[in-house]
């Protein structure tokens, strides 16, 4: 068994390894338990009152993720759960317990129903999705254990559908209330923990990126984000693919640019994302760009590197500011 106490100090200590001195390290993740006071946030006792007795309850994704690393919390929380029950009424519950938020709903592959709130300067946003179990629940030939297996293939089957790996792990909700946190199994289905270790985003299947091809800039993003290393695959495969992503909704692409400008060093990202013909498919301009050479005697270098040292030193500037 792993005890998350040598996982953090294995992780932590890594984490604070410039990148390229980040060695391998011999760590067994064959069993994968964590306690789950680590995911602990004190509204979720609020939402355990929303959820009753009869829903299932998971939470997924970059919570699990940024709690394993351990990053500081910072003027957004954002936690994702998967439910059993009806995602808006819950939300509904909730703003009602809470006396406070603004709730809505909407269909992508699933119904999900969002409350938005805040405490003080920190913006919480819980997003609940819906995951049917009711043909497991229903099926008189199961009993407990082979339900209870059957929902856990089921939520499985679910990460097996996300983004990246380290995006795709899951808790037991119960298991990560207060007082009453205990020890859970973390549902890792791709490797998504073996891959916070080695400090890479690596798609959980290529399959996953083509239907939505947006996560192609939310991969760079998080990397970004992280400081963690693109999977060499999905970066040949993006770069040979780039131009995927020109028909993407141009609301969902400006978003994930925007946190990429966002962070610090957004400069090394863009740059990147230019030398791999991934920017280019939405600013076409830059192509023509990397045609022109230095322009006169005030311009040290070429228009593009000429343009990304500009941004460069923006960033400088306001760095100084803040």
């Amino acid at each position: 068994m792993l005890g998350i106490e040598k996982l953090l100090e294995k992780l932590l200590h890594r984490q604070n390894l410039p990148k390229e001195e980040r060695e391998e390290l011999d760590l067994d993740v064959k069993t994968k338990y964590v306690h789950g006071l680590l995911f602990y946030n004190t509204y979720f006792d609020y939402v355990a009152k929303a959820l009753g007795k009869e829903t299932v309850c998971f939470i997924v994704g970059g919570w699990i993720r940024d709690r394993l690393l351990n990053r500081p919390i910072k003027k957004n929380v954002d936690v994702d759960f998967i439910v059993t029950s009806d995602p808006f009424e819950i939300v509904k519950k909730l703003k009602k317990i809470l006396g406070k938020g603004d709730i809505f709903q909407f269909e992508k592959e699933k119904n999900v129903a969002t409350i938005i709130f805040y405490e003080g300067n920190t913006r919480y946003r819980f997003d609940f999705s819906f995951m049917d179990i009711s043909d497991i629940m229903n099926n008189p030939q199961l009993d407990f254990y082979d339900k209870e297996k059957a929902i856990i293939s089921r939520i499985e089957e679910d990460l097996l559908k996300r983004d990246f790996t380290i995006n795709a792990m899951a808790i037991v909700f119960d298991d990560a209330l207060g007082m009453g946190a205990s020890q859970t199994v973390l549902f890792d289905p791709s490797g998504g923990l073996e891959d916070l270790q080695k400090g890479v985003v690596r798609p959980v299947s290529i399959k996953n990126i083509q239907e939505d091809p947006v996560r192609i800039f939310r991969g760079y993003r998080i990397a970004q984000q992280l400081d963690f290393e693109i999977d060499k695959e999905f970066e040949k495969w993006a770069r040979k693919n780039a131009d995927i992503v020109i028909n993407s909704p141009r609301e969902r692409v400006r978003d994930e640019i925007l946190k990429i400008f966002d962070e610090e060093n957004s400069y090394k990202m863009i740059e990147k994302m230019i030398s791999d013909h991934i920017f280019q498919q939405i600013v076409p301009e830059i192509e023509e760009m990397t045609k022109i050479g230095k322009t006169g005697e005030f311009h040290k270098y070429p228009l593009l590197q000429h343009s990304l040292k500009t941004l460069e030193y923006m960033e400088e500037i306001l760095k100084k500011k803040s």
